[in-house]
């Protein structure tokens, strides 16, 4: 029976030295791990584009779309939303494209110049299908960029022209003319 107790008593204090260590161990490693960790994405707003901060503007923006070649030098952001050659709508293409100019002009403080290219894209390779430039110079950004929200550039001829979107042979194969109305009025540009 005294054999017994002391085998018992030297399984349960193993038991309770075992219980011991991991806890000892484990919390010096999360103290450890706590100390070591480092902030690699940033919450904070992103005001003023950089080589360095390009990426992490464009993971921000929820596309619907892919985004192939960017090219960001002197102020001008430049790059290729990808689209399928097998589907996608034009209209979802522009959201993105507003997407874009939102952030371009009224997030960021140094984008001077966007220039987007809608590049079509399958196994035999890319087709530009439309091109558009905007510039922080033009006015209608000031006074009509809520409005975008509720275009479509393929038929507005206005937001083809504030947009300088123009259309290219395999957008017309595509989707035929890009002829629509237009909103001629003495307050648009």
């Amino acid at each position: 029976m005294r054999v017994r107790k002391s085998i018992v008593t030297a399984y349960a204090l193993t038991l309770v030295i075992t219980i011991g260590l991991v806890w000892v161990i484990g919390t010096l490693s999360k103290n450890e791990e706590e100390r070591n960790n480092i902030v690699v994405f940033k919450s904070s707003s992103i005001d003023h584009l950089t080589t360095s901060n390009l990426v992490d503007v464009l993971l921000a923006i929820p596309f619907k779309e892919k985004i192939g070649h960017v090219e960001w030098s002197n102020s001008r952001l430049s790059l290729e939303l990808l689209v399928a050659a097998d589907g996608g709508r034009p209209e979802t293409w522009f959201n993105d494209v507003k997407k874009l100019i939102n952030v371009s002009f009224v997030q960021l403080d140094n984008v001077n110049r966007l220039l987007v290219r809608i590049v079509e894209r399958d196994e035999d390779g890319k087709r530009l299908l439309a091109a558009i430039d905007v510039r922080q110079s033009d006015e209608w950004l000031v006074r009509e960029l809520k409005t975008l929200d509720y275009a479509n550039p393929a038929y507005d001829e206005t937001w083809r022209k504030r947009l300088r979107l123009s259309f290219t042979k395999a957008w017309m194969t595509r989707f035929g003319n890009a002829q629509g109305y237009s909103a001629q009025s003495s307050h648009m540009q």
